[in-house]
């Protein structure tokens, strides 16, 4: 029973390396596409692109470490893909982070967001409304591409001020979740250090197999 096992393990554990290696790819191709689209995102603000550059930083070293001791140390792959892992996940506790935000900074009412004049007008198609609102966006001679505009970022005044409102609070958002990601995955790695197993061959034995103790990192 156990020689006719072991083909079908060697299989088993061949196909997990390799859609580790495909998941690796992945993440690196949609980092570098994610970096390309951070430069505009949200309008492109400094402290949402250094958010989004930073996180694609830390998930791709984690990949690359989580497959570097795939055959190495087994425990520390496990710590190194919970580490990929949860920081990818970042954007979902961001976007719940928004969520509470953009209503917190509406109700203050005192912030606003910078934007060019043809995001305004792409967003705000009403001519009198442009006028009243944003006349330096359709005085004559302008370019709409060129001259820049405060708007008041607030979930009740319509699209162009939610939108406001979002790109006001994007960044912050982003910081404090990876904040956030970072101190829980390495909270829940310590808790659950007797969870880390050594392999040998392919059979997974506990932290204790033969009297050791590995705290790696």
């Amino acid at each position: 029973m156990v020689i006719s096992s072991l083909p079908l393990c060697k299989k088993s554990h061949g196909s997990s390396i390799f859609s580790g290696y495909g998941v690796l790819f992945c993440l690196i191709a949609g980092n570098i596409c994610g970096a390309i689209v951070g430069r505009r995102s949200f309008g492109g603000e400094l402290n949402v692109q250094s958010a989004y550059y930073i996180l694609g930083i830390m998930v791709v070293f984690a990949g690359l470490m989580g497959v570097y001791n795939v055959k190495k140390d087994t425990r520390r792959h496990r710590k190194w893909m919970l580490r990929m892992v949860v920081y990818f996940a970042t954007v979902i506790s961001t976007r719940l982070i928004m969520l509470a935000a953009v209503r917190i900074v509406s109700n203050i009412g005192t912030y606003f967001s910078i934007w060019r004049c043809d995001e305004v007008l792409n967003i705000l198609t009403d001519p009198q409304a442009r006028r009243s609102a944003f006349p330096q966006c359709v005085a004559d001679g302008v370019t709409p591409s060129a001259v820049w505009v405060a708007v008041h970022a607030s979930v009740h005044d319509g699209p162009l001020h939610l939108a406001a409102a979002v790109r006001a609070v994007q960044g912050m958002a982003l910081w404090i979740a990876t904040l956030i990601h970072i101190v829980a995955v390495e909270f829940y790695i310590h808790k659950t250090e007797a969870s880390n197993q050594i392999r040998l061959g392919f059979v997974l034995e506990p932290l204790d197999y033969a009297g050791e103790s590995n705290m790696s990192y």
